[in-house]
């Protein structure tokens, strides 16, 4: 089964970074409001994903996007504001 980090944007710009094995049902969960971290800010649209054989490698490629080095190469190279 396939897992997926990906990346939302609101109409603010603002980013939310997660992983799933579904893309299209968890932007549905953000939208709904059902994810705590992005239930105020709505709604939510897919900028960017990408996908990983192994469900670790979606984990620690998400918390690396997550990092200080990696918001860096997220903001000017994945997802630019």
């Amino acid at each position: 089964m396939w897992h997926y980090v990906y990346i939302l944007r609101n109409e603010t710009g603002k980013q939310y970074v997660g992983q799933t094995a579904d893309v299209d049902a968890r932007l549905k969960e953000h939208n709904e409001g059902s994810v705590a971290a992005t239930k105020g800010l709505r709604p939510w649209r897919i900028e960017w994903f990408c996908a990983f054989k192994e469900k670790r490698g979606a984990i620690e490629f998400e918390k690396y996007l997550k990092s200080g080095s990696g918001s860096s190469i997220r903001f000017r190279h994945i997802a630019p504001k």
